[in-house]
């Protein structure tokens, strides 16, 4: 069993109905891989939608495994966004607290955003593989 953190637009995808990412997430769910969220990613979520519009969304998100984004996580992020800006690269303080919260928990990051993870100590995958 792999466990899977659903990036932002994993779960935009999924909640659109895009073929894709309904069918990637299904098919994770029954291997019996372990999909969950961190604060940042429910935060996005709701920021785009109206909350309560689709009851069927809220149950799945609440279904999901839920891990925190404690303060080794956020330093660790922190690392990360000095570090590559100091390459020239900018990195999102959102998208390197969902990195460090994946990599906290050992989790792949499932996304349609790859090139927003560039740190090697993360798995990545593309929600439409």
């Amino acid at each position: 069993m792999t466990s899977y953190l659903l990036d932002t637009t994993a779960l935009i995808d999924f909640s659109k109905g895009f073929p894709q990412a309904t069918r990637r997430i299904t098919q994770l769910l029954n291997q019996g891989n372990d999909l969950g969220v961190c604060a940042i990613n429910i935060t996005e979520f709701y920021a785009g939608i109206v909350p309560g519009v689709e009851p069927q969304i809220d149950a799945f998100l609440e279904a999901l495994a839920y891990w925190p984004i404690t303060r080794a996580t956020a330093q660790q992020a922190g690392i990360w966004r000095h570090d590559y800006a100091r390459r020239g690269q900018t990195l999102s303080t959102t998208d390197t607290l969902v990195a460090a919260t994946a990599q906290s928990v050992r989790a792949v990051v499932l996304t349609d955003n790859i090139k927003h993870y560039p740190m090697p100590e993360v798995q990545v995958e593309s929600i439409r593989s």
